[in-house]
């Protein structure tokens, strides 16, 4: 996540009330958290000792959806506070720090099965996205594999538009996903992107290989 506009420093300082904000599961940005991370694991379609890498993990949410289905999970967060919290929840997982945009770090595994992500894309713009995707999917997916990804998305800039409109002071400005702008572009550089909307702030993109 870039330095400037997102500092590590601003989750850390999050991180003792992240659970607590997202399991309201109501109003922008996490209507339905629940239910949308409950739909990243179905669309992951989750099997026994599928190997699984959490990208912004945060206080292990998302990653704890996988454990639970008996899946081996590695997970990164940025924030050191973040995966303190996370630690504690599941120390039975590898929680590496280290920003989503560096090189694959050396304590995880070259290749997964399956690479999920909640709510951390949304930091970059659109072409860093599909730079960072197409680099996971050709070279640390596992023949088959793919990637879920939940963020706060719109199906079209008029949607976005309409919702900034409605949060007036409220809202953030932050790169927040589009599927009629994001799709065509993974699509793009030859990669099967769906998108399904969740609530009217969020939806969870399937992206795999052709």
């Amino acid at each position: 996540m870039s330095a400037d506009l997102f500092p590590a420093s601003d989750f850390d300082a999050w991180a003792p009330t992240y659970d607590q904000d997202t399991a309201a599961n109501s109003g922008f940005p996490f209507e339905r958290y629940s239910q949308v991370l409950q739909t990243v694991l179905r669309t992951a379609q989750p099997y026994a000792r599928q190997m699984v890498l959490d990208l912004g993990a945060g206080t292990g949410n998302l990653t704890a959806l996988f454990v639970a289905a008996g899946c081996r999970v590695w997970g990164t967060d940025y924030s050191s506070e973040m995966l303190v919290l996370a630690r504690q929840k599941l120390p039975q997982v590898t929680f590496v720090q280290t920003d989503i945009r560096d090189p694959r770090p050396g304590e995880l595994p070259e290749k997964f099965d399956t690479i999920v992500s909640g709510y951390a894309f949304h930091h970059f713009i659109t072409a860093e996205k599909v730079r960072l995707i197409h680099d996971l999917a050709v070279n640390h997916l596992t023949p088959g594999g793919r990637i879920v990804i939940a963020d706060i998305a719109f199906a079209s800039l008029v949607d976005q538009e309409a919702e900034r409109q409605a949060q007036g002071k409220e809202w953030n400005e932050e790169y927040y996903w589009v599927a009629d702008v994001e799709l065509p572009a993974l699509r793009a550089v030859g990669l099967q992107a769906t998108f399904e909307s969740v609530s009217q702030y969020a939806g969870v993109f399937q992206i795999i290989q052709e």
